[in-house]
């Protein structure tokens, strides 16, 4: 399941930037990504014990899928800072959420709006909506799918400070105790 959504996921962004009609090709490549996290979700549930593998291997391609994304964004017409700023802060929250862990800081596993979840549903919206757009294009909405993936970035960004700072705010508290 975790390897049909590095597939589709990495693909997206290269099916997507082959212009603008295909773009809607990329975001169902992207929702496959989001169905098959809800369902590895649920197939390893809190009374499942991980292994080790998939304890590795399940972080380390929703990074690499982010990191498609984030590429597509770019590849598309998005300003290369916001798409920049959004992966190092996604990276940031993720690094900080595992140092805190292995220093033994159980308060640091709160949900964030910075999590991955909102990371792939913004993608989604991005590449779904602009998908939409490109494929009932006309003359009047040409570069509207630019404008629509960078609303999505921006977004990403956004919920990425965000998260960001509540993890800062639990991680300052968890240090205290």
């Amino acid at each position: 399941m975790v390897s049909v959504g590095l597939v589709c996921g990495v693909a997206s962004p290269i099916v997507a930037k082959e212009g603008e009609k295909w773009i809607a090709a990329g975001a169902f490549l992207v929702l496959i990504t989001v169905g098959c996290d809800r369902l590895y979700s649920m197939a390893v549930s809190p009374v499942v014990q991980a292994s080790r593998r998939s304890l590795v291997f399940v972080p380390l391609s929703a990074r690499l899928t982010e990191a498609a994304w984030l590429y597509g964004f770019w590849k598309l017409g998005v300003p290369p800072g916001v798409v920049i700023a959004a992966g190092a802060l996604s990276l940031g929250h993720e690094y900080i959420r595992a140092r805190g862990q292995i220093a033994g800081l159980r308060d640091i596993g709160i949900s964030t709006l910075g999590e991955r979840p909102g990371r792939a549903l913004t993608a989604l919206a991005g590449y779904g909506v602009s998908g939409a757009v490109a494929l009932t294009s006309t003359s009047m909405t040409a570069g509207l799918t630019t404008g629509i993936l960078t609303m999505a970035a921006t977004a990403w960004l956004l919920l990425a400070v965000l998260g960001f700072v509540q993890l800062a705010i639990v991680l300052s508290a968890a240090l205290r105790k």
